[in-house]
């Protein structure tokens, strides 16, 4: 199992990698402290809001959302993959903000909130078909099954709130980088591993 998730992981990093690529141009330079942030960032985020939201779905609806299936931690509410899983997305979502800035758009953070919580959705359903394949589980298991336990449409609002939180988050935290991309991480590796 453990070397079939390096391959599948470095699988990710390789599908992130070009999509990334695809998103950028030969005049968009990249900032290696900035993609570092964007990483650290979501580490973070995303491991601490995976446990708070399934909090939130048990004390009201009784059940969680979703459940980790691999390396799971936090009664499955997030995993030790999971933080690796969020700092790869962190990158990915480096490349679409940055494709996004370069459009001028008026309305950028409702744009942003939009784009990054479907982009979300899919990459869920992408993650999973894959872990599918070279694991033969699903990374996490969605209750519902209104998408095929791949992901749920009521996860959409959380993702959406997220992106909005995102945008803010990283307005404050480009002025230091390699500070907030430390603090990111660091706070998700204590969460995570410890």
């Amino acid at each position: 199992m453990v070397t079939n998730l390096i391959f599948f992981f470095l699988y990710l990093v390789v599908v992130i990698y070009f999509a990334g690529l695809a998103l950028t141009n030969k005049s968009m330079q990249t900032s290696i402290k900035d993609a570092y942030l964007y990483s650290g960032t979501l580490a973070m985020i995303g491991t601490i809001s995976e446990v708070a939201i399934n909090s939130f779905c048990r004390t009201v609806f009784d059940t969680p959302l979703w459940l980790y299936h691999v390396m799971p931690i936090h009664q499955g509410d997030t995993s030790v993959f999971a933080f690796f899983q969020w700092a790869l997305f962190g990158y990915h979502v480096y490349y679409v903000r940055k494709k996004l800035q370069s459009y001028h758009f008026k309305y950028e953070e409702a744009i942003f909130a939009l784009i990054v919580s479907v982009d979300a959705l899919l990459l869920e359903i992408f993650l999973n078909v894959s872990s599918n394949v070279f694991l033969n589980t699903f990374v996490f298991y969605y209750l519902p099954g209104d998408i095929g336990h791949l992901t749920t449409v009521y996860v959409y609002p959380f993702y959406l709130l997220g992106g909005f939180i995102l945008y803010e988050t990283f307005q404050r935290f480009e002025k230091d980088p390699m500070f907030f991309g430390n603090l990111g991480f660091s706070i998700a590796f204590i969460f995570v591993f410890l």
